[in-house]
């Protein structure tokens, strides 16, 4: 007898997601994870003084549907929504408010940019109806499922051509205003792309697309999520071994043989690898040459991208400084309208961008316990880049780096935050990269390009399964990607259990199945009229 049903690799939000669900479905499942705490990009450290820091992820948006499907609440996990989603700032002292209320948004765009609110509905109602489409597929879609959608509308709807541009050249179409065009691409580079590659025209559809769903942070920070979903595998029968790095995975009869680190070995029918294709390849004693050739074709790191996060610990309430009401928002912000896409151009070349763009958010705006009373903390991530055009991140480099980025958010905003700053805590790429094993700690595994989307991603043909009858993957590259979603941890459990039970899907499923899809193409329909 096997000792386990399944063995999840890696114990970052994607197992432990997969893990929670398969348990809950009966299955003995045995988690592994290689560093000496779970949690993988999620990192949240309560210092000494009482100020917590989240040194990763910090808004939890994406997951909130997953986290109650799994019952997340009945393990101490309690959200914070906020009304405030996004805000946009530049040095010129112009900024934007994003709302969760679609409608407040437009009306909030109307004083600023009044010849674009109609414009911006239409990216909204696109957006949504899009990818709503894409989710309705039972399997990740092939280009040519999106293809053949396309042939289907009217001649006046050019929906590959929407896929295949950039980000830019979406925007630059449809709105007049540079700061709101600014702020809509730099919210679709949160994929670590750059705005003008081709292939990112869909991430001009996300920051319109994300009105009328709920923003929230967790209340004791990101590493809540990590502890309910811990107290909720092992609730469920199920177990999780931390500091026991997986060397070895090798087909055993039946079963699947699994050898950590002190060569201790496991026995388990199934394995789940939530790290990169590549590296689970590295793993296998004799990986089928599909699975070579697939992980050989993967890219990570083409544009040599990486993210600095630098955390404060404040003597004072922290506060962005572009109204009061939306200290509590995640900030975009940029020297001017242009500064992230020169900046993707000088980190392809090693080199700290000139004309800073960067991420600000404060955990103690939304939640009281993130500091001392009358205190505050502060996030603050940028892209630099993964790998220096001369030396490497060493103390001197990382020094250099945190001051740049400090200096720019001075620039921007006109207040230097280390004026009253108690302590400053830097993550840099190769920070992440010791912590995840990802190369220059990518948070996407591979590159988030066109050719890497769907069902391309990874590149095997078979989604999350392997054609090994015990393998499956998920984590952040595969289907839908990075951030924190729990989607491919979620996606790769239902595989395994969809197989188990046979892969039947009842009649009263299918019919609702395809009722939802012929209502979501009458909707992508609608909104694709006026998109041109």
């Amino acid at each position: 007898m096997p000792d386990h049903d399944v063995v999840v690799i890696g114990a970052g939000h994607n197992g432990l997601v997969s893990a929670v669900t398969l348990a809950q479905s009966g299955l003995d499942v045995l988690v592994l994870e290689t560093a000496n705490d779970p949690g993988g990009c999620i990192w949240t450290e309560t210092l000494e003084t009482g100020h917590r820091l989240e040194h990763g992820a910090i808004d939890h948006s994406m997951i909130l549907n997953i986290a109650r499907e799994l019952r997340l609440e009945d393990f101490g996990l309690e959200y914070v929504s906020r009304e405030v989603m996004f805000g946009a700032g530049f040095a010129d002292g112009q900024s934007l408010v994003f709302h969760q209320d679609l409608d407040e948004t437009i009306e909030s765009l109307s004083q600023c940019a009044p010849t674009d609110t109609s414009n911006y509905r239409m990216l909204a109602e696109v957006g949504s109806a899009l990818l709503s489409m894409v989710d309705s597929f039972a399997e990740p879609p092939h280009f040519s499922d999106l293809a053949q959608m396309a042939a289907a509308l009217p001649s006046n709807i050019d929906l590959v051509r929407l896929l295949v541009s950039s980000s830019e050249a979406v925007t630059e179409r449809h709105l007049e205003n540079r700061c709101l065009r600014s702020a809509i691409t730099m919210y679709g580079s949160h994929n670590q792309l750059p705005p003008y590659l081709p292939g990112t025209g869909l991430f001009a559809l996300l920051l319109a697309a994300s009105h009328g769903g709920e923003t929230a942070r967790p209340v004791g920070g990101s590493a809540m999520l990590i502890k309910a979903l811990v107290g909720a595998l092992e609730s469920a029968g199920g177990e999780l071994r931390t500091g026991s790095p997986v060397t070895r995975i090798t087909e055993s009869g039946e079963c699947a043989t699994v050898t950590i680190a002190n060569c201790e070995e496991l026995s388990s029918r199934y394995v789940i690898s939530t790290v990169d294709l590549r590296r689970t390849v590295a793993l296998l004693d004799s990986p089928p040459d599909h699975l070579c050739q697939a992980a050989n074709n993967l890219s990570s790191g083409r544009f040599n991208v990486g993210e600095l996060k630098v955390d404060l610990a404040l003597s004072s309430p922290s506060s962005i400084g572009f109204g009061s009401d939306a200290d509590s928002a995640l900030w975009m912000l940029q020297e001017r309208t242009g500064s992230l896409a020169r900046s993707f151009a000088e980190i392809h070349l090693g080199e700290l961008p000139t004309s800073p763009a960067m991420m600000w958010a404060s955990p103690s705006a939304t939640d009281h316990t993130a500091s001392p009373v009358g205190q505050g903390t502060v996030w603050l991530s940028a892209f630099v880049p993964a790998k220096p055009s001369e030396g490497t991140w060493d103390k001197a480099f990382t020094d250099q780096a945190t001051n740049w980025l400090l200096d720019g958010f001075a620039q921007i905003t006109g207040h230097d935050l280390r004026s009253n700053t108690l302590s400053v805590h830097t993550t840099t790429p190769l920070d992440w990269e010791q912590r995840t094993g990802n190369p220059a700690g990518n948070p996407n595994h591979v590159d988030l390009t066109i050719d890497q989307l769907f069902s391309w991603r990874p590149p095997t043909g078979l989604n999350h399964r392997t054609g090994l009858r015990w393998l499956y993957l998920s984590g952040a590259g595969t289907h839908p990607g990075g951030g924190l979603s729990g989607l491919p941890g979620r996606n790769a459990a239902t595989a395994l259990l969809d197989d188990l039970s046979g892969g039947h899907t009842s009649l009263l499923n299918r019919f609702v199945n395809g009722s939802r899809d012929i209502f979501r193409s009458i909707r992508l329909f609608r909104a694709l009229r006026n998109f041109q």
